[in-house]
């Protein structure tokens, strides 16, 4: 029996994304009811971009939250600052270091240091307490650990490198826990502000040997950044990085292979972002000693597609070109796929962020049109994945057959994709019409018919065969001193699917959501489409794609109409039923929902053609 819950009821036989070609970042057409296959209904929807600022996790602005992990008593965090969390647990009690306090009074000057230790069950226990309550919320965390007490900029704080190998031991387990959760891993633990910088004592492979731990102690799942490209590269096993780190390079390719999958997984996060076009030292100014930037991007590009990228957004250091605005990120954060970015710092450039009208043109973002428009806005809009849904054909009428076929258009219009695994799913209601008893005789039993007066849910799971990470957003190619969008991030979805339990479905109108969700969310919360808000149904039902009628008479539906509005229930259709092809007239409705027709209009003929009706 159905209940008036989720249920399982269908397996999917074949689902698959495909990328169309490129049209050009404008207002997107209408979709082409030539494209549509046959059998399928355009359904009629509202295709566009409705502008608004989606609650989508993994990506976006940040509010960053300090932890000071003491050795006894510290203190969780108790309720995450929004969304996205940029957790800055500071371990400085557990480095000899690094000085915790410095008692000037009386003309002393006496400093209490940190001591390098083991990491204590009461650290580790209220670091999974945090975890926990970021979980509970149903935000998301990048994590970012370091010897710098309070995360105040101090020199020389990281502890000697045994220790922070014995801390890496230590915490690995406590992140594979977490990793549901955990949308990247700074891998700071070196230098001011967890950086990698101002410390003396540190050095390249100091740093690759740590990271490499992390990398094969924690799971794929978990990506790991570190501060520059040559950190990065360093850990990735080149030596002579300003000269090999390029993509073309044959040793690049050499080491590509060699490293596989570890090639996705290891990125890197600038708190210098578009300070300069060096981005504070992030990039080389000599590219024979240094990673430069079009090589760094070009990485970044191709390698971390579904790796988290952001930082800081800084002023511009004096004498430096100025990069650092809405319409420059409108063309590199696509090939760097920036998807998060600290809302507070730096504040005078977030500030001018808001002041100023984005004068671009970006599909429904058209700074021409919309005098309200801030480059803000647009940024805010488009970090990480932005999926509006283009197209969406389903079928007019499944019948006994149980085939459930759907053809999707979903074009990712932000700057990155997707950078979790996530469980999608087709998820089906049914609302029973209102039921009225047909007989005014008291004596005849009028007893609502089952179903009636409710509501309900089935879905089919679709995660076996499909991985929305594989949604990619735009391609833009650079060659010489032209650049060129090759690719606009529309994907074709096609969906086969079978039903089963098809005995039970009550005939009629059944409406169709797709639902996609964090493979390791217990919250199960479906991410947004960016079309109309009355569109997403909720958290755990997702986005409407369209309806079809389930009728148990038939066996198979051919539509040889588009669906448009007020003509969905009333127009002709080609059904075949075993060796039968019947053409319905469309004058009345069938009784699949709970009406009469009269059939005069009908054609009925035999699959050889002979009319017997």
């Amino acid at each position: 029996m159905f209940r008036k819950s989720v249920l399982g009821f269908a397996f999917l036989v074949g689902c698959v994304f495909a990328q169309t070609p490129s049209q050009a970042a404008s207002p997107a057409a209408s979709p082409d009811p030539s494209s549509v296959n046959a059998g399928l209904v355009l359904q009629d929807l509202d295709y566009t971009d409705h502008l608004q600022t989606l609650p989508n996790y993994d990506r976006g602005f940040y509010y960053s939250q300090a932890l000071h992990v003491k050795v006894e008593g510290s203190k969780p965090i108790e309720k995450p600052y929004g969304k996205l969390v940029h957790l800055r647990a500071d371990l400085a009690e557990f480095s000899s270091r690094a000085w915790l306090t410095i008692d000037t009074t009386g003309g002393r000057r006496d400093t209490t240091w940190g001591k390098s230790q083991d990491l204590t069950e009461d650290a580790l226990n209220v670091l999974q307490t945090s975890f926990d309550n970021i979980r509970k919320y149903g935000s998301k965390v990048i994590v970012r650990f370091c010897y710098d007490p309070w995360f105040d900029g101090h020199s020389n704080t990281t502890a000697e490198h045994e220790w922070v190998l014995r801390h890496i031991e230590q915490l690995a387990p406590l992140l594979t826990k977490n990793v549901d959760i955990i949308v990247a891993l700074e891998m700071g633990m070196h230098g001011a502000f967890g950086e990698m910088h101002s410390d003396t004592t540190i050095t390249y492979p100091q740093v690759a040997e740590a990271v490499n731990k992390m990398l094969r102690l924690t799971p794929p799942e978990l990506k790991i950044l570190t501060r520059t490209g040559n950190y990065s590269a360093a850990v990735l096993g080149f030596e002579n990085w300003g000269v090999d780190f390029n993509i073309d390079s044959d040793v690049f390719k050499k080491i590509a292979e060699a490293k596989g999958d570890t090639m996705y997984r290891v990125g890197m996060f600038n708190d210098g972002y578009l300070g300069t076009q060096y981005d504070y030292g992030t990039w080389g100014a000599d590219c024979k000693t240094s990673i430069c930037r079009e090589e760094g991007v070009a990485w970044l590009e191709k390698y971390s597609i579904n790796t988290p990228y952001g930082g800081e957004a800084v002023e511009t250091a004096s004498g430096y070109q100025v990069i650092n605005t809405p319409e420059f990120l409108a063309h590199e954060g696509f090939r760097t796929h920036t998807s998060y970015l600290n809302l507070h710092w730096n504040d005078k450039v977030i500030a001018r962020w808001k002041a100023a009208h984005f004068a671009g043109k970006d599909y429904e973002y058209d700074g021409s049109k919309i005098d309200t428009l801030t480059g803000f806005k647009y940024i805010e809009d488009h970090l990480g994945y932005r999926l509006v849904l283009r197209e969406s054909c389903l079928p007019d009428t499944v019948g006994t057959s149980k085939t459930l076929r759907a053809k999707l258009k979903i074009q990712n219009v932000g700057f990155g994709n997707l950078t979790h695994e996530m469980k999608t799913s087709l998820v089906l209601k049914w609302e029973a019409p209102e039921w009225h008893c047909p007989y005014t005789d008291p004596r005849i039993d009028c007893t609502q018919p089952e179903f009636y007066g409710q509501t309900l849910y089935q879905e089919i799971p679709l995660d076996s065969v499909i991985d929305f990470r594989n949604a990619h957003s735009r391609t833009i190619t650079v060659n010489g001193g032209d650049t060129i969008t090759s690719f606009d991030g529309t994907n074709d979805l096609r969906i086969v699917a079978t039903l089963k339990n098809v005995s039970e479905m009550p005939n009629g109108e059944w409406k169709a959501f797709l639902k996609i969700v964090n493979s390791g969310d217990s919250v199960n919360q479906s991410i947004h489409f960016a079309n109309d808000p009355k569109y997403f149904e909720s958290s755990s039902v997702g986005n409407y794609i369209g309806s079809f009628v389930y009728d148990s008479r038939k066996t198979e539906s051919i539509d040889v109409k588009f669906r448009t509005r007020g003509e969905a229930k009333l127009q002709t259709r080609v059904e075949r039923a075993d060796q039968k092809i019947q053409v319905r007239d469309g004058r009345s409705r069938s009784n699949a929902l709970g009406k009469k027709r009269d059939g005069s209009g009908d054609k009925l003929f035999r699959a050889n053609g002979k009319a017997v009706k």
